[in-house]
């Protein structure tokens, strides 16, 4: 046997144990995904027969109502969802008259990413939303993953999984909506922000919020952590801050740009913002600030905020700063624009620190795990019935 011979011999008995090496430091990683996934899965299967249960269950409140078409997964085209997918097929339409209902509302990212599909998978324009965000939904809980195991350890990963996952306005990442797109580049956001990758995570924060425009909140958490990184001079500090503040507004900033051009109007969207609310921004405000918002409130969405007010606070002792304030900020934004409705929950799917807390307190407490669950399947299976009937659940 030549020397090269024995070299690739010698090469090929050695391969199986460095898989096997590579496998063990990095299979614990693999497993965690399979096993969140198949969480996800689970609370997806909620929603799918749930959906095909709605019409049995439920009578529709309206009749004559608009479908995006004749099968199953039309029924996750609702409310939101029809805008969007008049913004994929004709583009944005806005009217300056007093009250008027505008697409504008409704920010451009979505239906953008959603025309691409569009056009790559060759489906209707619905069909497309409805990819865009499922697949998107997949990232999410995989970016979900990353972000517990970096902040609490890998025992807390599965619970907080399967609290998000089963959380009844998780709905809301099957539908045509834009939450989970939008989750996608908040969490790389918070990942990378972790890792003090300031300018990317800024840029991620930019791109969620050319989807959602209560991401800003990214953009004080980011700024306070530069400000607050001992290992820079205020020099450093100052042009760091001034560059990751334009890129985390860059998704607004851009917006706003293509509103002036379209329309000569750059807030627009706050203006279709008050039609739809019957509120301007001031009484919406002020109506959050002086607790009327909870005065109006149903109970079930208003004890459901309180709850997650209590956990974003109590995180600041078991999470980052940064990550709680971040949390903190995720609650607060929305219900000073929104008040206390049927859409809170949907907000605080954003609110990870709180699902993250819980997570940890579950950790050892498998029976606390799997009743909470429990529970979120039941309420989760209701809210998606509802919903597919073109009931208003957010």
């Amino acid at each position: 046997m030549t020397d090269a011979s024995r070299d690739t011999a010698t090469w090929w008995a050695r391969r199986p144990a460095q898989i096997l090496r590579w496998l063990a430091v990095h299979g614990r990683g693999w497993r965690l995904d399979v096993a969140a996934l198949i969480l996800f899965a689970a609370s997806r299967l909620v929603v799918v027969i749930a959906i095909d249960f709605g019409p049995l269950l439920l009578p529709e409140p309206y009749t004559g109502k608009w479908l995006a078409g004749p099968q199953w997964y039309h029924r996750m085209v609702r409310w939101d969802g029809r805008w969007y997918g008049g913004i994929v097929t004709d583009g944005y339409q806005y009217s300056d008259a007093a009250q008027a209902l505008n697409s504008i509302n409704f920010f451009p990212l979505y239906p953008l990413v959603s025309a691409a599909m569009r056009v790559l998978a060759r489906v209707d324009p619905f069909v497309a939303m409805l990819l865009v965000a499922n697949l998107c939904s997949v990232i999410v809980v995989l970016l979900l993953v990353r972000l517990v195991k970096q902040e609490i350890g890998e025992e807390s990963v599965l619970p907080t999984v399967a609290l998000f996952s089963f959380f009844p306005s998780s709905m809301f990442l099957s539908a045509a909506y834009s939450e989970s797109l939008c989750l996608v580049f908040v969490l790389l956001s918070l990942i990378l922000l972790a890792r003090h990758q300031f300018v990317v995570s800024a840029a991620m924060a930019g791109v969620s919020l050319a989807a959602r425009s209560t991401s800003i909140v990214l953009l004080p958490v980011i700024l306070s952590v530069i400000a607050l990184t001992p290992t820079m001079t205020w020099p450093q500090r100052l042009s760091r801050i001034a560059v990751c503040g334009v890129l985390a507004a860059s998704g607004l900033l851009a917006y706003m740009a293509y509103l002036w051009i379209a329309f000569g109007h750059p807030l627009a969207f706050v203006a279709s913002q008050d039609a739809f609310h019957a509120q301007s921004l001031s009484q919406r405000i002020a109506s959050a600030v002086t607790l009327e918002a909870f005065r109006r409130a149903e109970w079930p969405e208003a004890v459901q905020l309180l709850a997650f007010v209590l956990l974003a606070v109590a995180s600041f002792w078991r999470l980052r700063f940064s990550l709680a304030l971040y949390g903190i900020a995720a609650i607060a934004m929305p219900y000073l624009l929104d008040g206390v409705t049927r859409s809170t929950g949907r907000y605080l799917l954003a609110c990870f620190p709180a699902f993250m807390l819980l997570g940890w307190i579950c950790r050892t407490r498998p029976w606390l795990t799997i009743a909470l669950t429990a529970c979120l399947a039941a309420l989760l299976f209701r809210k998606t019935a509802l919903f597919s009937q073109w009931y208003w659940e957010g």
